[in-house]
């Protein structure tokens, strides 16, 4: 690294300035960091980037122009210009919790969930209303089932599936997943990975309660 006498390119009084802190030493300046770009200090940009690769996704899983518009609160035309511009690679999605592991690495957990549940014709949980945690571990013994539910016999090839639980009224159920949720017990599985939603006025009660019995 090429030394500078600072005489030569420190105007004066800001060279008296440094002498009083650093006369006769060597000193290294470093660089002004470059402002950061819009949105980013805010997260918006993160959070748009993330909204633009659902939409992305969900025209590719044949929802309407103007489907996703509503969904959205876009115009058909915000929508035409992000879906038939630059594609936003997302996860490959698949009912597996590698695929839920990818999506939920993105923070993209939720469209992974929306994505399961719409292939089943089941409408995901109304995110204004919950909080939906990362895909963790819950100990089974929290889930409440019906010990003498038959069992199809199909539900022991899902076992790769994430659960998705609910939390209400101080309960853990899986409405979406119950014969999936007895083979797990009945296999004495001790925890799983889900997808725990928690209703927002619950939330600080479940967290300060079980949330330190969920694991990564």
């Amino acid at each position: 690294m090429k030394y500078e006498n600072a005489k030569n390119i420190l105007p004066e009084k800001l060279l008296e300035e440094v002498q009083k802190y650093a006369g006769g030493k060597v000193i290294y300046i470093p660089k002004k960091e470059s402002a950061k770009g819009w949105g980013e200090a805010s997260g918006y940009r993160e959070r748009l980037n993330k909204r633009n690769a659902m939409i992305c996704n969900r025209y590719s899983a044949g929802h309407s122009i103007m489907e996703i518009a509503e969904e959205f609160y876009l115009s058909p035309e915000t929508i035409k210009k992000l879906v038939y511009g630059k594609k936003v690679n997302l996860p490959m999605f698949s009912p597996s919790i590698t695929s839920a592991e990818n999506y939920a690495s993105q923070g993209l957990g939720e469209e992974w969930v929306r994505m399961y549940l719409s292939s089943m014709d089941k409408d995901a949980p109304d995110y204004s209303e919950y909080f939906m945690s990362e895909l963790v571990r819950i100990p089974l013994r929290l889930i409440g089932t019906e010990d003498d539910k038959q069992i199809d016999s199909r539900a022991a090839d899902f076992t790769d599936l994430p659960l998705i639980v609910i939390y209400e009224n101080h309960t853990f159920s899986v409405p979406y997943q119950q014969e999936y949720i007895q083979f797990l017990k009945q296999a004495r599985r001790n925890s799983y990975y889900a997808f725990v939603f928690a209703r927002n006025e619950e939330y600080s009660f479940f967290w300060n309660n079980f949330g330190k019995n969920f694991r990564r």
